[in-house]
């Protein structure tokens, strides 16, 4: 339906005390969507919020809500409407629309902004991911003959011993954020979800959906499994089953690496629901908000996904700030990962993947690669939960499903005690495989790749 004219301009208005408002832009310019991070600390956050927050009421006429509150079905028209993302004393910030020329001549100048960006959609969010195979047999056993990408992380050499060694905690108390594309089927009846949602983990995957909580993998867990936000409106559905292939490897029964950690999903994009660097900002201040009303919780982030977006890389360094563990993808594109957000942030552990073939331990051909990776995890034809049925499990490829591998480590090594985000970083570098992947040779990288801390035998 087209807008009406009337709504797609901004007209200034007064604010109180006959204060002029800046100049918002000719009447022909249309209006943009910005994400917009504002420059804060612990002595002014207060102040700097209340007067750009009432700057903005007062000469756009919009109203502001709440993103982690916010029922987005119940948002009719987004021209009207400021997104507040922020978190009290973390993260100050939202997303609204503006004209060009009001960003390059005031907003960009205000010395409180610290970015502000265009909020463009990700055409190709997955790029090379989903490389589908055959459907496995089931295998219910923790011998892992049919996971090797279990078996290869919890021991440093070849050949592969056919077993999956880790701590009897199995990541039991652990919060693994799943952001991703929700799995939840809508046909499915609400008996049904008020079932299932007693299982509850929790994985901050940014990689756009939920969770398909009626597959095997997620039943009679020890942690528990639940979709608990999307801001894609009120449709939980996982379309393209994204969500669950990274939520099964973070905590599934057989599949995860952290079997008793509690997964949660966290919705940001999906079939009429496209991908863009606001929705990825919601769901990382989402958690940060969770953090903020808990700060004894043990939470990890795992967002599989890359934006060219700084407002990213800025909220995502704020989140490790808060005590958030935050795992990123490296990304698909055989390009330098130190181009991309979030995982060019220093203190985000950034993923790339590796192939197993012939008893060696390969760069894949699509990973991203150079100084910003920490390490690597499997990520070729990896099994994972699938959205065909209950039982169906699938085999699929890309970082995105290495992160979840780090994810489900973090969480075995904090369900054995406290750590900090800078800590369990350098305690995945000191335990990790080094040196033995191989096709590295013109993609200069560290040379390291995950290895659990398990059980001793």
């Amino acid at each position: 339906m087209a807008i009406p004219r009337e709504k797609l301009y901004i007209t200034p208005s007064p604010l109180e005390d006959d204060v002029t408002c800046p100049n918002l832009g000719g009447t022909n310019e249309p209006l943009i969507d910005y994400n917009v991070v504002l420059k804060t600390d612990a002595t002014n956050y207060d102040s700097v919020v209340k007067n750009h927050f009432e700057m903005l009421e007062k000469c756009l006429q919009r109203e502001r809500h709440n993103v982690h509150e916010l029922d987005f079905s119940s948002i009719k028209d987004n021209n009207n409407v400021i997104f507040d993302f922020s978190v009290k004393g973390m993260i100050a910030g939202y997303t609204t629309k503006f004209t060009k020329s009001f960003v390059e001549n005031y907003l960009s100048k205000l010395h409180e902004v610290a970015i502000v960006n265009e909020n463009k959609v990700i055409e190709d969010p997955f790029e090379n991911e989903f490389v589908k195979q055959a459907p496995l047999v089931r295998k219910t056993v923790r011998p892992v003959a049919k996971m090797p990408n279990l078996d290869r992380i919890d021991q440093e050499n070849y050949p592969l011993n056919l077993k999956y060694i880790y701590p009897d905690s199995a990541g039991a108390g652990v919060d693994v954020f799943v952001v991703d594309s929700c799995v939840l089927k809508v046909t499915i009846c609400n008996a049904i979800f008020y079932a299932l949602i007693k299982n509850v983990i929790i994985i901050i995957t940014f990689y756009f959906r939920g969770i398909f909580l009626e597959h095997e993998e997620f039943q009679g867990r020890q942690g528990k499994t639940v979709v608990e936000k999307t801001f894609c409106g009120n449709n939980l559905a996982d379309e393209n089953g994204h969500g669950t292939n990274v939520a099964s490897i973070v905590g599934g029964k057989t599949l995860g690496v952290a079997n008793y950690a509690n997964i949660i999903g966290v919705k940001i994009t999906g079939k009429d629901c496209p991908l863009n660097a606001q929705n990825i900002i919601n769901g990382i201040t989402y958690v940060m908000q969770q953090k903020a009303n808990d700060p004894g919780r043990k939470f990890v982030l795992n967002l599989s996904v890359t934006s060219s977006d700084a407002a990213v890389g800025e909220v995502a360094s704020k989140a490790v700030e808060a005590g958030i563990h935050f795992v990123a993808a490296a990304g698909n594109r055989n390009l330098d990962a130190c181009g991309f957000f979030p995982g060019k942030v220093e203190t985000v552990v950034t993923v790339a993947a590796t192939k197993i073939t012939l008893n060696q331990d390969w760069a894949t051909e699509f990973t991203n690669w150079g100084k910003c990776v920490t390490l690597f995890a499997p990520g070729e034809k990896v099994p994972v939960a699938g959205i065909g049925n209950s039982s169906e499990i699938t085999l699929d490829s890309g970082t995105s499903l290495s992160t979840p591998h780090v994810s489900g480590a973090i969480a075995l090594m904090l369900a054995e005690g406290d750590s900090t985000p800078e800590q369990s970083k350098e305690g995945l570098l000191k335990i990790a495989t080094k040196d033995k992947i191989k096709g590295l040779d013109y993609r200069p990288t560290a040379n390291v790749l995950l290895r659990i801390r398990n059980a001793v035998i």
